[in-house]
């Protein structure tokens, strides 16, 4: 899509002033002329030349009802176009004022055509990348020309469309595919199935890597096997999603307890004397209590 720049001061400009008074309109009617004019030459007239156009056509692009000849004098006269040695027209100071967006859109469009041309080419092993990823070796794209991915020799490389690989840290993305299967595998593991809609918002915050899965499902295992997620049936398992807003997979869970089948001391009839459990519980690790 083209675009050019209006800066503010536009509309206050002595040549919107004299183009309005030489053609007896408002300036804010000459300023959307001269506006919708520029437009037209972006795709019609992007050198800013004007030869083989026509007066008629140059006041049909402008949105001009009137008098083509008088429409172009009047540009004439406010410096918006200039005569050229050889007689024809040229949009003033053109190159000056859209040579650096034009040049953009140029190299826009040939970037475009080098991801496109890499995503033809892309090897095998890269069939799980999203859509929107390119895949090139080396820095190179698939015609053998220099990409926009930074040049290393006997690696992989991956580029974006959307954004930039410094945006990313230089790694492929983790797709939603992947999210979504790796959290369902999270709450099937995970022992107290509550604020499922949460625990899915967390997650996809999280975006896991599958090192970090891996981390995440060891944590959950272990913690089965601990004394806090096994007290009461389960009553001081914290709520999942607080269990991923919190990092809890890097708590260091004590050693796995029994549970108290055997007489304690004071006890009765192989029962655990009351005091006994209270100081266990006391004495269990912090963030033990119902979430």
């Amino acid at each position: 899509m083209a675009w050019i720049q209006v800066h503010q001061t536009l509309k206050d400009h002595r040549k919107v002033y004299a183009a309005a008074d030489a053609l007896d309109v408002d300036p804010a009617h000459a300023l959307g002329l001269i506006v919708s004019f520029w437009l037209w030459a972006l795709d019609n007239a992007p050198s800013g030349s004007l030869d083989g156009i026509s007066n008629r056509m140059i006041a049909r692009a402008a949105q001009w009802t009137g008098n083509a000849d008088e429409f172009v004098e009047a540009l004439k006269s406010a410096e918006l176009l200039d005569e050229t040695p050889g007689g024809g027209l040229e949009l003033h100071d053109w190159q000056e004022y859209t040579g650096s967006l034009i040049e953009k859109r140029e190299a826009e469009k040939q970037r475009s055509r080098k991801r496109r041309a890499a995503a033809k080419e892309t090897p095998a092993d890269a069939a799980a990348l999203p859509p929107s990823w390119s895949q090139t070796t080396a820095g190179q794209t698939a015609d053998g020309t220099e990409g926009d991915q930074q040049k290393t020799a006997g690696r992989v490389e991956y580029s974006r469309v959307e954004y930039s690989r410094e945006e990313i840290g230089g790694k492929p993305p983790i797709s939603p595919d992947a999210v979504s299967e790796r959290f369902a595998r999270f709450w099937k593991a995970y022992p107290k199935k509550v604020g499922k809609g949460a625990a899915e918002k967390a997650w996809k915050k999280i975006k896991p890597s599958a090192e970090l899965f891996d981390t995440i499902m060891a944590a959950i295992d272990a913690a089965k096997a601990s004394e806090q997620w096994q007290r009461e049936n389960g009553r001081y398992i914290p709520n999942p999603a607080t269990w991923l807003n919190q990092s809890r997979w890097e708590d260091e869970l004590p050693p796995a307890a029994p549970l108290y089948s055997q007489p304690q001391a004071g006890g009765k009839g192989g029962k655990p004397n009351t005091m006994d459990v209270l100081a266990g519980i006391i004495a269990a690790e912090e963030g033990g209590a119902p979430v």
